[in-house]
């Protein structure tokens, strides 16, 4: 496993499938305190053997995170999407759920812009 030093303290490891390190199993993002965090990119990806994204996790403080979208997605082989999944401070919310809160978060920040 390849480590990566990255700015502000952070780093990545990649593991690969191959000896010539061609194809990477996969890549995991972490901050200083060691928890897997990365902002507005996954922090955690695995790859198919054919290069395929097979799945992303977005995670912040070592918890599954995301607001812009699900914050887990799997995909087939094909890069289709099998599964999205909807996560906020690792908390899983139903796909109706977290875009009902999502929407009442910033109807909120907009009331209190005024």
């Amino acid at each position: 496993m390849k480590r990566i030093e990255l700015k502000n303290d952070c780093y990545k490891k990649i593991k690969y499938n191959d000896k010539e390190k061609t194809k990477i199993d996969y890549e995991f993002y972490f901050d200083s305190k060691d928890e897997w965090h990365r902002l507005n990119d996954p922090a955690r990806i695995w790859y198919y053997t054919s290069g395929n994204i097979e799945l992303e996790e977005y995670c912040i403080n070592d918890r599954l995170h995301r607001l812009e979208g699900p914050a887990q997605i799997s995909y087939y082989e094909s890069g289709e999407i099998h599964h999205e999944g909807y996560w906020i401070n690792g908390e899983k919310y139903l796909k109706e759920e977290f875009y009902k809160l999502i929407n009442i978060e910033r109807n909120l920040k907009l009331l209190n812009k005024k």
